[in-house]
């Protein structure tokens, strides 16, 4: 089956693209949820600190949707380019570690209730397991 041909590329494309704006808008969802619960519950320090530091979190997972999904790995799912996505690896003593699993699971923490994470994740193992061509995790 060629790579134009493959049966999932319409959804895995279509959810790839929009994983960056899916990170940006899990991350405002995620800004004014705990925003509201530090203006009910301000007079618990502790719990305001907490917020606070949740906050900072989202604010990095909006950051790495902007400056890294976005332009790394929505870009070329919405253009089906899946040659750039598999040759984006992080290569460790010839393993090749792709870098939109780490994002993937990066997002997973610094996302609010992860829904950033799966959108990169989800586009990522089916590509990486069922793709239009067998993943190399090796260097040859």
């Amino acid at each position: 089956m060629g790579e134009s041909e493959w049966q999932h590329a319409s959804w895995v494309s279509t959810l790839g693209k929009w994983a960056w704006i899916i990170g940006i808008l899990n991350g405002v969802i995620g800004i004014l949820y705990y925003v509201v619960l530090s203006i009910i519950y301000w007079w618990i320090p502790f719990y305001l600190g907490s917020q606070i530091w949740n906050i900072i979190l989202i604010i990095i997972g909006i950051v790495i949707s902007f400056l890294v999904i976005k332009p790394k790995f929505s870009k070329p799912c919405g253009e089906k380019d899946w040659d750039t996505l598999y040759g984006w690896v992080l290569n460790l003593g010839g393993f090749n570690i792709p870098w939109m699993l780490i994002w993937g699971i990066l997002l997973l923490y610094f996302g609010w209730w992860s829904w950033a994470g799966y959108a990169v994740l989800i586009p990522a193992v089916m590509l990486l397991f069922v793709g239009p061509k067998p993943y190399e995790w090796t260097e040859e």
